[in-house]
């Protein structure tokens, strides 16, 4: 019998791997999108997969707190629900509590009530999170305090309305709060987990996606575009760095094997990552670039990485995907190539 999974925000750059992931495993996928435009970009999965079952819901406004009752009320065989719906930028709007705050905590809190509410079926629920719930900015630089999944970020709203990048991380802190606090008071039929991801790289889904980049990725883009003697440091955004492909895989063995990932936090990161990084990983690896892309300094680059990225250990999540994750050097060389080939075509 063919199982049926809603996922939510369905056109993002994770989401459309994870719903290649679950048409691949046979799954019949609910997939909720904003308008009927975003929703275009799923029918090149008809052409990936004839015979799958891939359904279009649409949800204009995640922050309202009943937003996805109607989805759920129509489709009661929906046995998980993976909710990947939610903002990630830094620099979406003036009001970072509308912009990041309400969808994401509201979204989450809404899917969760959905569920308990008007689907009896669902066994259990992925939550994407992120790092920013986990890293605490007052130790990034104190490697004597190592994160781990029972860390979380401590930022209050005081500090975090001050700018956009505070905001987004806040605005993850408590919408995984919200969905932990409300499987403990609420006690529904279904389990929760979550995945916590860093910066996400490697390629898009689909090659049509590659001219209007998410966030993580278009950092290894503005590397692409530096002049060949442009000068450094090329220290910042520093951090880590994951693989889209296995944040994908992640959700779908969540559901799975719902008993073993129950309660679980799988923090993602494969390596730490920073502009430098980039620049020493595609002038080493991609031949065409030598000499269209600066060298930079890649001892300072990667002393400033040892200094300035948080100090971790998260082999319980290692442990618990139990699959090599791909590296950071094949993810942004596939990130790149991608980009390069879509340049060459539309430029």
């Amino acid at each position: 019998m063919v199982q049926t999974v809603l996922v939510t925000g369905a056109t993002g750059y994770i989401a459309l791997h994870i719903v290649n992931e679950l048409l691949k495993a046979g799954f019949a996928v609910i997939g909720t999108v904003r308008s009927a435009e975003k929703g275009k970009l799923l029918d090149n999965f008809k052409t990936l997969y004839p015979d799958s079952k891939l359904t279009l819901e649409f949800v204009a406004d995640i922050a309202q707190l009943d937003a996805f009752d109607e989805v759920v009320k129509k489709h009661p065989e929906i046995d998980f629900i993976l909710h990947t719906a939610s903002p990630f930028s830094f620099g979406l709007g003036e009001n970072n509590e509308d912009v990041f705050v309400k969808p994401a905590k509201n979204g989450t809190i809404g899917i969760l009530n959905a569920a308990k509410n008007y689907a009896p079926n669902v066994k259990h629920v992925v939550v994407t999170s992120s790092l920013a719930a986990v890293m605490d900015y007052d130790h990034l630089k104190d490697h004597s305090y190592v994160h781990t999944e029972e860390s979380w970020n401590p930022m209050d709203w005081e500090t975090a309305k001050t700018n956009p990048a505070y905001a987004y991380c806040f605005s993850k802190t408590i919408a995984e709060k919200s969905a932990r606090d409300f499987i403990k008071t609420e006690k529904p039929n279904f389990t929760l987990s979550t995945v916590n991801p860093v910066y996400v790289f490697g390629p898009q889904m689909f090659e049509e996606t590659a001219g209007n980049l998410n966030t993580s990725s278009d950092l290894v883009n503005s590397v692409l575009n530096l002049a060949p003697d442009a000068k450094g440091p090329f220290n910042e955004p520093s951090g880590g760095g994951i693989d889209v492909r296995d944040v994908a895989r992640a959700h779908l063995i969540s559901i799975q094997d719902p008993v073993k990932f129950n309660d679980a936090r799988l923090v993602m990161v494969c390596g730490k990552q920073n502009p430098q990084k980039f620049l020493d990983i595609l002038n080493a690896r991609i031949p065409e670039l030598r000499g269209k892309i600066p060298v930079g300094d890649s001892a300072a680059g990667a002393k400033y990485i040892e200094e300035n990225v948080l100090t971790y250990d998260f082999s319980k999540s290692e442990a618990l995907f139990g699959q090599k994750y791909i590296t950071l050097e094949d993810s942004v060389v596939e990130t790149a190539k991608q980009v390069l080939d879509y340049k060459k075509t539309h430029q």
